[in-house]
């Protein structure tokens, strides 16, 4: 019964995944699935409280190392608490289980930027395509030709122009 149950709730984090997604849902506003300690490490996501929204989704995937929702939202307080290397790591799992995933492929790009490692963020953005993000991956597209170009790209800017793109992409 505990099996199926979890496939149950691994069918709705299905659905609620792919909705807030057409949506076009914030990370913070997105839900996560049915589960309490879901509700609260969303809760907690809600409130910038990165470190503790941290625990709770990792105390989620103890219980469901596949949940996708909170590989995600694990790897945005990661990044969120500037532990960029261990986001990359969680983001890793996720694209084990769906490779190309857009948000981790973004964000591990994002990650490798923070560290001022631009030819690694250059090269995981190659993979980044997603036509119901135009703003963002405007964004990206202009830093692939700018790098392919053979321009310098300051790690700073980068990191600014793509969060701006993000911010951009939320406001719609």
């Amino acid at each position: 019964m505990e099996q199926r149950r979890s496939k149950i709730i691994s069918r709705r984090d299905l659905f609620m995944g792919f909705m807030s997604r057409v949506r076009g849902q914030a990370m913070e506003d997105q839900a996560s699935g049915i589960d309490p300690e879901v509700f609260e490490a969303d809760r907690l996501l809600r409130e910038k409280r990165y470190a503790e929204a941290a625990e709770s989704f990792a105390a989620c995937l103890k219980k469901e190392p596949a949940h996708e929702e909170a590989l995600r939202k694990l790897g945005y307080c990661k990044l969120k608490l500037k532990e960029t290397r261990e986001a990359r790591e969680v983001w890793e799992r996720l694209m084990q289980l769906r490779p190309r995933d857009h948000f981790a492929v973004l964000y591990t790009g994002l990650s490798h930027a923070m560290d001022r490692d631009v030819h690694q963020a250059v090269q995981i953005w190659k993979s980044y395509f997603n036509i119901k993000q135009p703003h963002i991956q405007r964004e990206i597209n202009l830093i692939l030709a700018l790098h392919e170009k053979g321009d310098e790209l300051d790690p700073v800017e980068l990191v600014d122009s793509v969060e701006q793109a993000i911010a951009r992409q939320k406001q719609g």
